[in-house]
């Protein structure tokens, strides 16, 4: 099973270090509260947009009643977030009873008749590695302007 994780360098990691010590109680509440709301937001947004979407107009027929398929990219409950501490998780919310979006349960293996002969879809992947300066960046700011804070507090 491919994990999608952020690999630290060293010289962020030793900016990080620097912050935290500045930091010593709230720290890990602010890496928290920075990737839960801002990180999670960046990379949804960003794995919506490469979310592919068939260009064939199909319809399903649902007790009798004629539908227009929708797409997982339309659909804004078909990804969700896991928090967990010191860290996100985004993931694929596959509704099967609801709606069927296949190629979501696996979605860097390209699978389905149709993406099979794309080949991997790998949108997660690439959300993920273009936007880890970002988020990286983000959080030394996010925590420098709580240390000015707390400075500026006492």
């Amino acid at each position: 099973m491919i994990k999608n994780i952020i690999e630290l360098n060293y010289e962020y990691s030793k900016r990080l270090e620097e912050k935290l010590r500045l930091l010593p109680v709230k720290g890990e509440y602010e890496v928290n509260s920075y990737l839960w709301n801002e990180a999670s937001q960046v990379l949804k947004k960003d794995v919506y947009k490469r979310m592919p979407i068939s260009s064939e107009n199909k319809v399903k027929i649902r007790r009798k009643d004629i539908v227009p398929r929708s797409h997982a990219k339309e659909d804004n409950d078909s990804i969700q977030e896991v928090r967990y501490n010191l860290g996100i998780k985004i993931q694929t919310r596959v509704k099967p009873k609801l709606k069927d979006y296949g190629y979501l349960i696996f979605p860097n293996e390209g699978r389905g008749i149709r993406q099979r002969k794309k080949g991997k879809q790998e949108f997660f992947d690439k959300s993920l590695e273009n936007n880890i300066e970002k988020i990286e960046n983000g959080l030394i700011e996010h925590l420098a302007k709580r240390v000015k804070e707390e400075i500026e507090n006492e």
